[in-house]
């Protein structure tokens, strides 16, 4: 192979690199959400400077989670307890709202716990679209109709998907609120194929996607996010998919990734 080839394949690779980046900054429909904000070692998870800090970054969405009290008020919160991200310990289900509010603190940025009011209040202020996981498998129908009529009653609904392990959960969205975006999180692609039409779309992986399949959901109007891509690798492939958007753990990185 003369070096005159191998030069043009080397340019054709990064040329070829290139375009598979276009898709993520040249289509403003294309999703950026920033998994539980951005956090740092000086910004806690699912903390309001953390998902200011995403959307500074480049983010055009939030990922986020709700959990339910003891005395079932709904709190922004990752895990079932509350250990690993304040200075208290326990199940959330331990814990009233107002003792969390007067005990409890995040641990790196020694912020409140949010409640879901104060994060629908941020995002009016804001602008930014939410994704907001239903966390656990008990949401109860009077349970998740109060989620809805919280969404109902703010000035974000439309700026709302709601997402779930549980295609049960996001049947008892639909049923009450037909018009509010729902997401099945999966980890294979034989969870969509058995849902498939009744969610508004999927939160998917990249190692279960291929061109075909992502084609054949869009076509139906489903759209297919890739859930939690955290390389670049997962970004260029994803990318070479078409999916609607990405789910990543560090906005910054992939912004600096896709320029």
């Amino acid at each position: 192979m003369s070096v005159l080839v191998r030069r043009l394949l080397a340019l054709a690779l990064v040329l070829t690199a290139s375009l598979v980046a276009a898709p993520a900054v040249a289509d403003p429909d294309f999703t950026v959400t920033a998994h539980r904000g951005a956090p740092s070692r000086t910004l806690g998870e699912n903390t309001l400077p953390a998902f200011g800090r995403a959307l500074s970054d480049g983010a055009t969405a939030i990922e986020t989670d709700l959990r339910r009290t003891k005395d079932d008020k709904l709190v922004v919160l990752h895990d079932s307890g509350v250990g690993r991200t304040t200075n208290c310990a326990g199940p959330i289900g331990a814990w009233t709202l107002r003792d969390l509010m007067r005990k409890c603190r995040e641990d790196t940025s020694h912020q409140p716990v949010l409640t879901a009011a104060e994060l629908l209040g941020w995002a009016e202020q804001t602008g930014a679209s939410l994704m907001i996981e239903l966390k656990g498998s008990n949401w109860s129908i009077p349970q998740v109709r109060e989620v809805v009529n919280l969404l109902k009653g703010s000035a974000v609904f439309d700026q709302v998907a709601i997402s779930s392990l549980r295609l049960t959960v996001l049947q008892r969205v639909h049923r009450l609120a037909p018009n509010l975006d729902t997401q099945l999180i999966v980890s294979g692609w034989r969870k969509v194929r058995a849902s498939i039409g009744q969610v508004e779309g999927y939160n998917v992986p990249a190692s279960a996607l291929t061109t075909s399949r992502v084609k054949r959901l869009r076509r139906k109007g489903i759209v297919v996010v890739g859930g939690y891509a955290d390389s670049p690798a997962q970004w260029r492939r994803l990318a070479r998919l078409g999916v609607d958007g990405v789910v990543v753990p560090s906005v910054r990185a992939y912004s600096e990734w896709a320029r």
